[in-house]
């Protein structure tokens, strides 16, 4: 990832999801390309970082890739500007004026690398609800990353200001996370740190597609309740990072919904006092409530519009218009 500070009398801002076209200043040393380039890069950071923002950016041969993971150096310049309305907004996030047409100088500090998912326009989001369902595919974690921090800074924040009577009238928020490697999934212990912070009101299930990718080097098929998931639960397992395999299905989406409506505590509540639960619940309430507020999908060309069809056939979500979703070029 890189971090750059921008030159705060520019007034940059922006919001959690969106990206910037990064255009190196002719000026630096380290720029020896004799015509101007721009690359689109995810901001990852949160506003509150500012004036530091993150970017997510993929070592490649891209002149433009290749310069900010090879050849920046700190205080390196570089004109930024901000795109895209696939966003979270929220209280602490709103102060964004979308006048933002003109490019504004940055100082860049580069320390690694990471993909990123270059975003087109799709409507401007104003969640307002307390049941979110993010699921990203490979780089697609990129946007929603930044949309995850942002709602753990607004849970933080709430917290502080008015004291929960009942754990189970809390916000919540599920992440499904796929990949084809363990290796190219981002962010794992980043957000496995909010998941250990908030469990009881975030969880996070990592996928991937490719076989043999958990510890044992077989098929780890537990999912958000999974038993033997530590992290899932809101602890540390002991062999660190649990994966389950296969892509996202209509099933693992059931079951983050189920457990976004509090329908099932992982945490405390044993069998017994579940069935008690559910022989109280009529099936009829039981569907018109197993549902989701709002959901953010970024991932590869197919996957948003399969997600969409899972969520809108089998009525997990308020409305097709609660679903917004980042597609690729």
């Amino acid at each position: 990832s890189s971090s750059s500070s921008s030159n705060s009398s520019n007034n940059f801002t922006f919001l959690p999801g969106q990206w910037v076209d990064f255009k190196p200043h002719p000026s630096n040393s380290s720029w020896n390309h004799p015509f101007e380039k721009i690359g689109g890069y995810s901001l990852t950071s949160i506003p509150h970082s500012l004036p530091q923002f993150e970017l997510a950016i993929q070592r490649s041969r891209h002149v433009v890739a290749e310069w900010a993971t090879v050849r920046a150096r700190v205080d390196d310049v570089v004109d930024v500007r901000v795109g895209g309305t696939f966003t979270y907004e929220s209280k602490s996030s709103s102060a964004f004026e979308e006048d933002n047409d003109d490019f504004i100088a940055a100082s860049s500090n580069t320390d690694g690398e990471h993909k990123h998912c270059h975003p087109r326009k799709e409507e401007a989001v104003l969640p307002t609800n307390n049941r979110l369902l993010f699921i990203a595919g490979g780089v697609g974690i990129n946007p929603l990353y930044s949309m995850i921090r942002q709602w753990y800074l607004d849970q933080t924040a709430h917290a502080k200001t008015k004291q929960q009577t009942n754990k189970s009238d809390s916000p919540r928020a599920v992440l499904l996370y796929s990949g084809g490697s363990k290796e190219s999934l981002l962010f794992v212990n980043e957000l496995e740190q909010l998941m250990k912070e908030k469990s009881d009101q975030f969880r996070v299930v990592f996928t991937t597609t490719t076989k043999g990718q958990n510890e044992n080097g077989a098929a780890n098929n537990a999912g958000i309740n999974g038993e033997n998931r530590g992290t899932l639960r809101g602890g540390e397992s002991s062999s660190g990072t649990a994966f389950t395999e296969g892509r996202i299905d209509s099933e693992m989406i059931r079951d983050a919904v189920n457990w976004l409506n509090h329908s099932k505590n992982m945490d405390e509540k044993s069998k017994q006092q579940q069935q008690q639960k559910q022989q109280r619940e009529l099936p009829q309430e039981q569907s018109s409530t197993k549902i989701s507020d709002a959901v953010f999908v970024c991932g590869p060309p197919g996957m948003p519009e399969s997600m969409m069809d899972i969520l809108s056939e089998e009525k997990l979500v308020q409305s097709t218009d609660n679903v917004h979703f980042e597609k690729w070029w």
